[in-house]
């Protein structure tokens, strides 16, 4: 029970940054971005703006500019430029009690004028009189931005300088060291991560190292305090200290670090799942969402779904996607804007897929199972390898046709590219079918002719059974045993020889080939070439097992025995579907 409600106590903490921090709107926000391509994305004073798409297409460098243009206006790669609304253009008053009340910056009056200093920032008494009519935030930025690169992450952790508790607090370690609901809070975040809490290390001499561990408790009677701290001490100079720790604490370490720093108005972080375990980035992905107040902004860069997830456990509702694609030197941006992104993270079926792993890849190619996903993705990589290029080529199984439309659907939304590989008999179903390829932006009247002229021929009358056929296939039956009881192996090939094969069974077994010649194969080909263009390939044997006909079984079991069998995937046996997906994707 204990356990329980100190978990609880930690939940809430790590909730609560909001009723225990400073709760004044200090600095500004950042209310447009203007794109290299002149698109202009509005953005508000509470957004989590998350910047995704494939490596190399320019998700860190905007971070970069961004932070660039905070400063002043200057050449830039991605985004060209920006606009501030400032919350207060007075700054004196906040300084001042900055430095008197809160003790975490200092002002050094020099006579003629003064300096204020901090955490990485440094200006006088002559910037904050050009403040006010400043478009951007000049030599205070880095007042009210925190620009969080990898390297900032690790070296924020590393031990501050020792400060009398009346010191100036100039580093958050320091703060932490100095006031109780601080480090309650940093502790607690962290233990939720990584099942240990951080203990600032006040007597340690010159600097004050995080320490990693269970909260002390000292045991027996001290003749007096100074005993007591001794004691106190001897007992963390046993505990691991977080500079000597991987890059993964670190890195956590120094995001919370920041994220405490409550006169901060807008943060930028690159990639803050770098060095975690999926674990521990969904962690710090709803500690980021919990912990902006309602006048604090984010700008993200991510390769994360666990990142991207853990914000929106918390607050879907503050969420903007920015994806980012670059074609050659030409960059291309898709918006989605809160309320469009929350309407999707709300739909069960799409919450609980792992449709967010596409925003990183630059395409998409949805499949009815996950069999047939890990058979294609196994035949497209090792034909990219031959090239010398390496696959940027999600496969996402949809569990089955009926949920095809939806999820690309979805996804044409987040402006992603999909392709879609179904069985052929998606055929069979045209309410189905219908709903796929207009989520796909063909219209039903551009194919229906085509369509109407298949499906009539499919479903015409069923073949009749052939007596003398019959009779001889049974009598084949009878005479292989001398037994006076049929068994029951017996039994079902007779009743097998009963049984009539539709024409939609034949079309799933053997595929074009089993369309009837004439209107029908015509039809199918003209259909099939829009589909194509749009973004659709059916697949041309039926499905995916009918490729290699030689292996028996069916979906991750067949997927498995032809590996085993065909190790190596320069066999010939592959031909075929390396032709199927050379012109899926593009290759």
């Amino acid at each position: 029970m204990n356990e329980f409600l100190q978990k609880k106590k930690g939940f809430r903490l790590m909730n609560d940054k909001k009723n225990t921090f400073d709760k004044c709107s200090h600095g500004g926000y950042i209310s447009k971005l203007y794109l290299n391509n002149n698109q202009v994305v509005d953005i508000n004073k509470d957004d989590i703006v998350i910047l995704v798409g494939p490596n190399n297409a320019g998700k860190s460098r905007a971070l970069y500019d961004i932070y660039q243009l905070c400063e002043k206006k200057m050449p830039t790669i991605v985004v060209k430029d920006l606009e501030i609304v400032k919350y207060d253009k007075n700054l004196d008053a906040f300084l001042k009690d900055l430095s008197e009340v809160k003790g975490c910056g200092k002002i050094d009056d020099r006579g003629d004028h003064t300096v204020y200093s901090g955490l990485n920032y440094s200006f006088n008494s002559y910037t904050i009189s050009n403040y006010a009519g400043n478009t951007y935030y000049g030599n205070i930025r880095n007042l009210f931005v925190a620009y969080l690169n990898t390297l900032n992450r690790l070296t924020i952790s590393n031990p501050a300088n020792q400060v009398n508790r009346k010191g100036v607090k100039e580093h958050p370690i320091q703060i932490v060291a100095s006031s109780g609901k601080y480090r309650k809070w940093l502790s607690l975040n962290f233990k939720n991560a990584f099942g240990k809490e951080l203990i600032p290390f006040t007597q340690n001499g010159a600097t004050i190292p995080l320490c990693i561990g269970e909260p002390v408790k000292l045991e027996g009677n001290f003749n007096d305090e100074q005993e007591r701290q001794e004691a106190f001490a001897e007992i963390l100079d046993t505990y691991d200290q977080v500079q000597n720790q991987g890059d993964g604490i670190k890195s956590f370490t120094g995001i919370l670090l920041y994220l405490m720093i409550d006169y901060i108005s807008t943060f930028l972080i690159d990639e803050p799942e770098s060095f975690l375990h999926p674990p521990q980035a969904t962690i710090m992905g709803r500690i980021i969402g919990k912990t902006l107040r309602n006048d604090q902004q984010a700008f993200i860069s991510t390769h994360s779904e666990e990142i991207i997830k853990g914000i929106l456990e918390v607050c879907p509702q503050r969420v903007k996607i920015i994806r980012i694609t670059r074609n050659e030197n030409c960059n291309s941006f898709s918006i989605l804007d809160n309320n469009k992104f929350s309407e999707i993270w709300n739909d069960p079926l799409l919450k609980y897929s792992n449709i967010m792993t596409s925003l990183f890849h630059k395409d998409v190619v949805l499949c009815e199972s996950d069999s047939d996903c890990k058979m294609y993705s196994i035949v497209e990589r090792h034909l990219k390898e031959e090239l010398g290029q390496y696959s940027e080529t999600l496969f996402i199984h949809c569990n089955g046709k009926h949920r095809m439309g939806r999820i690309a659907k979805a996804l044409k939304s987040l402006d992603i590219k999909v392709k879609l590989i179904p069985d052929i008999d998606v055929l069979n179903n045209e309410n189905m079918f219908r709903e796929i390829i207009e989520a796909f932006g063909l219209q039903w009247n551009s194919i229906s002719k085509e369509y109407r002229i298949i499906v009539s021929n499919l479903h015409s009358s069923k073949e009749s059974v052939n007596r003398n056929q019959f009779k001889t296939n049974v009598l084949s039956i009878l005479d292989s045993s001398t037994k006076k009881e049929l068994s029951g192996a017996e039994i079902k090939k007779i009743n097998e020889e009963l049984r009539i094969e539709s024409k939609w069974e034949s079309l799933k077994k053997y595929g074009v080939s089993a369309l009837p010649r004439g209107d029908a194969t015509a039809s199918f080909e003209t259909m099939n070439r829009q589909l194509q263009e749009c973004g659709i390939y059916i697949v041309p044997v039926g499905e995916l097992e009918c490729f290699i006909r030689g292996v028996g079984s069916h979906g991750p079991d067949w997927t498995n025995k032809v590996l085993e069998q065909h190790s190596d995937l320069n066999d010939e046996v592959y031909d075929d579907i390396k032709k199927f997906i050379k012109e899926v994707c593009d290759i």
